[in-house]
């Protein structure tokens, strides 16, 4: 996005109006136009625009997930103060009375504490997984959460039964997500035994997929690097970084009874360059930042490898922001849990040497 004021951007996001007449629990598909830190805008045509939380994505989608993505929604709210449509991701179970309610989710929940296997139905793949049906209820299965060789071919479980426990289940979100049961082994189970978090283990790369890259580990055990734990940097694509038959060192961080595999980690063996970097920034530091991106959640920046961010709200209207163009920049603070530097507006006047 380049040559956007402020205003610009507060003025584009108010253009759109929903002019159709939509109802609670309507199916509708929309074009992803715009992903920020906590929800996503759609273009769900007639000059509607809805809004989705991204909570509602599992780590899969929300990784994967880029503008010009098609998405299946369920309306929440027909029209709220912003002129948006609410969307959600999964449909509002209802109860018998019609109205919003989850009380067909207490046997999940009952399923989730005593571990029961269901049997469900695959029904369509959605970014990152499987929209599975169980009793007319929809849940979602990540593809790091079924075996190796459906993770590459989700389309061969559509329409096919299949066996998952619940590994989540949130009435309030209306969220249910699911992990694929296996039938292990005494073998597989034996071995995996053996295995424990934080051990160090040596492997080779048996397929790199979008979310993540299968790691065959001795002894015919399978493990998972999920692409949040491949590097300290955010990963656009794992094929960029791992190839099949590469040899790999990772540590183990927990074990899935459920897939019978391990969850590995690359990331964890080496320090994070973060931590060394912003440990050199200081707030009401000056620094100079180079503008990667411009939202309406604010202005994104590089400081020598590190990511800045200047707020909306902190943004000058008169101000034009555009990728590409360098800002001096006062440092707010530092954000460990984001790995990023909250920023603040720099300038100089013959009034006030320094204004933020």
């Amino acid at each position: 996005m380049s040559n956007l004021t402020m205003a610009d951007l507060l003025a584009k996001q108010g253009t759109k109006k929903s002019t159709s007449v939509m109802t609670r629990g309507q199916e509708i598909e929309g074009e992803v136009i715009l992903i920020t830190d906590s929800e996503i805008i759609l273009d769900l045509g007639g000059k509607s625009e809805g809004v989705l939380p991204k909570k509602d994505l599992s780590l899969e989608q929300a990784a994967n997930l880029k503008v010009g993505d098609k998405l299946l929604t369920f309306v929440v709210v027909p029209e709220n103060e912003s002129h948006q449509v609410v969307l959600e991701l999964h449909k509002t179970v209802l109860s018998k009375t019609g109205k919003p309610g989850n009380i067909r989710l207490d046997r999940f929940i009952l399923a989730k504490k005593n571990n029961q296997v269901l049997t469900g139905k695959g029904l369509e793949v959605n970014k990152g997984g499987l929209i599975v049906e169980i009793d007319k209820v929809r849940g979602f299965l990540p593809s790091s959460l079924v075996t190796l060789s459906q993770a590459a071919n989700m389309d061969e479980l559509i329409d096919k039964d299949i066996q998952v426990t619940v590994v989540e289940v949130d009435p309030a979100q209306n969220r249910l997500i699911l992990s694929q049961k296996t039938n292990l082994s005494e073998e597989i189970k034996s071995k995996l035994s053996k295995l424990k978090a934080g051990d160090k283990v040596e492997g080779e790369v048996a397929a790199v997929l979008p979310f993540g890259v299968f790691i065959s580990l001795p002894d015919g055990v399978e493990g998972l690097v999920h692409v949040s734990e491949m590097t300290w940097d955010k990963v656009e694509d794992p094929n960029s970084l791992y190839k099949i038959e590469d040899k790999v060192t990772s540590q183990v961080m927990s074990i899935d009874s459920n897939t019978g595999r391990a969850n590995l980690s690359i990331k964890q063996l080496v320090s994070d360059p973060f931590k060394e970097k912003a440990s050199s920034y200081q707030p009401d530091d000056i620094v100079k930042a180079t503008i990667t991106k411009v939202t309406t959640q604010g202005v994104y920046l590089d400081i020598e490898g590190i990511e800045g961010v200047i707020p909306s709200s902190k943004m000058e209207g008169e101000v034009t922001y555009e990728a590409g163009k360098s800002l001096s920049c006062l440092v707010d603070s530092v954000d460990e849990h984001k790995r990023r530097i909250n920023l603040a507006p720099f300038r100089t006047s013959t009034k006030d040497l320094i204004y933020k």
